[in-house]
């Protein structure tokens, strides 16, 4: 036996050792939210945090397997939650339960919980919050210095704790995946995604391509689309304006709803507005409305699903009639909650998949000149702007062709990833289908059984002859 050969074989079995001694299953009953209850496993590993770095300083990942029911399963299926900052075995307990089950029919299933999140580490979330007054109309600018400071704030609360936020990136967290793969003693892996998963699921791509067997992916969001566009998220709005003229057939119609949206945000631009409404108590609050926190409210409530859209003809054409009563009671909510929240593992990831120049400078163009400004990015892009954070390098936002067998999903009333650059994104896939649905938004696995069907067939390897799913339509409210 050749030396190379001996070699070889020791630091193999060396790693086969390393790789069994580090995972540790046990078994698991897991209870969903609506209490159904499995036999599981529970699995832990650890990996290097940063390595990048020449410490050794390791974290724990965690993740839940379901046994495949099959008595001859295939690659195992691991699942990445969106966010980032969801959880994989939190999403499994809700309502895609039901397809994680179906799915053990071709191999175990893995719900993964990414470094940070879930089961898997823990860090600690920043103390600090930002104070608004709720009754004044505040404006841009003043979001951008006061969230700006306390991210400053906030940073050196994690540098006090040692907590090495670099180490939290999409690229770390796709190396786990493949330290997943190999605990798991298998020499390739399936993964299934939607929105930052699926932006985690690029990365892994690039880096392991050859370590993929098949992938489903849903709600996808580029390698270089952690920031959106605003004139996207400009024309969905649009979109379901022109919707809502005949709205289905139904009696209730938004006749010239599109001219009244951009009216409703000209005046608040000149004029913002102070309104009140009853609470959840049979109080009544009272809040401030600026352009900018109204631009804020629609993108944070009212694009991300169906069931969320609907609302908006009837919330916009109430405002065009001077009450803002419907919408003031989400704008107490955003002030008082949603932009003042800091997770440092979403935070960290979101700040280092980064952006590219050339989309830098269209997004910066195009602020100002759509009706909902840069807010579907929750100020993401002006902290990339203004905090001194580091962001991947720019081969990462830079989506190459590839020959994974992939299934890609998009819903064309998805409000947070959009139809189109689903397709400028399948065309890298030499070997994808991509799959458009209509009247689907984000969260579109479990918004039809023909979805889920469709996802088992894939994985089972069936052909899949579709290229377009129509589902019954949500009707404006």
């Amino acid at each position: 036996m050749k030396l190379n050969t001996i070699i070889f074989l020791i630091v193999l079995f060396t790693q086969s050792v390393l790789y069994g001694q580090r995972l540790k299953m046990k078994p698991y009953e897991f209870v969903s939210k609506a209490k159904d209850t499995v036999q599981a496993e529970l699995g832990t590993f650890k990996v290097l945090e940063d390595r990048s770095t020449n410490t050794n300083d390791s974290i724990r990942l965690s993740f839940i397997r379901f046994k495949s029911t099959n008595p001859n399963p295939g690659k195992p299926i691991v699942y990445l939650s969106g966010g980032p900052g969801g959880s994989g075995t939190g999403t499994a307990k809700r309502g895609r339960f039901e397809l994680f089950m179906k799915l053990r029919e071709v191999a175990d299933v893995i719900a993964f919980d990414q470094r940070g999140t879930g089961l898997s580490n823990k860090l600690p979330n920043c103390p600090y919050r930002v104070e608004f007054k709720l009754e004044a109309a505040i404006d841009r600018p003043e979001y951008n210095k006061k969230t700006t400071e306390n991210i400053l704030k906030c940073l050196e609360f994690w540098k006090k704790e040692n907590v090495n936020l670099n180490a939290y990136n999409t690229t770390e967290s796709a190396k786990d995946i493949d330290e997943l793969r190999k605990v798991l003693n298998t020499d390739k892996i399936s993964i299934w995604a939607i929105s930052y998963g699926s932006h985690l699921a690029f990365e892994y791509i690039r880096l392991f391509e050859e370590n993929i067997d098949k992938m489903v992916l849903a709600s996808l969001e580029g390698s270089d689309e952690t920031i959106k566009l605003p004139k996207d998220t400009e024309n969905f709005v649009f979109k379901i304006a022109e919707l809502a003229k005949d709205n289905y057939g139904s009696e209730k119609k938004y006749p010239g709803l599109k001219q009244k949206i951009i009216e409703v945000h000209e005046r608040l631009k000149i004029k913002p507005i102070i309104s009140s409404y009853r609470n959840r108590r049979g109080g009544i609050d009272t809040v401030g409305i600026s352009n900018f926190e109204l631009q804020s409210a629609i993108a944070t409530f009212y694009l991300k699903n169906p069931d969320d859209s609907k609302k908006l003809p009837k919330v916009y054409s109430e405002m065009f009639n001077g009450d803002f009563s419907g919408i003031a009671a989400d704008v107490m909510v955003m002030k008082r909650y949603v932009l003042n929240g800091l997770r440092p593992m979403a935070f960290a990831m979101d700040m280092q998949s980064g952006i590219s120049e050339e989309r830098q400078k269209k997004v910066g163009e195009q602020i100002n000149q759509s009706i909902l400004g840069s807010s579907i990015n929750f100020l993401l892009y002006e902290w990339m702007t203004n905090v001194d954070f580091p962001q991947l390098p720019n081969k990462f936002r830079e989506l190459k062709s590839n020959k994974t067998k992939a299934l890609l999903l998009s819903g064309t009333l998805d409000g947070r990833t959009y139809v189109n650059s689903g397709i400028e994104i399948a065309k890298q896939f030499k070997n994808g289908k991509h799959v458009i649905i209509e009247n689907a938004g984000h969260d579109l696995y479990m918004q039809s059984p023909v979805i889920g069907d469709m996802v088992l067939d894939f994985f089972k390897g069936k052909k899949l002859n579709m290229n377009r799913i129509v589902l019954e339509p949500t009707k404006f409210e």
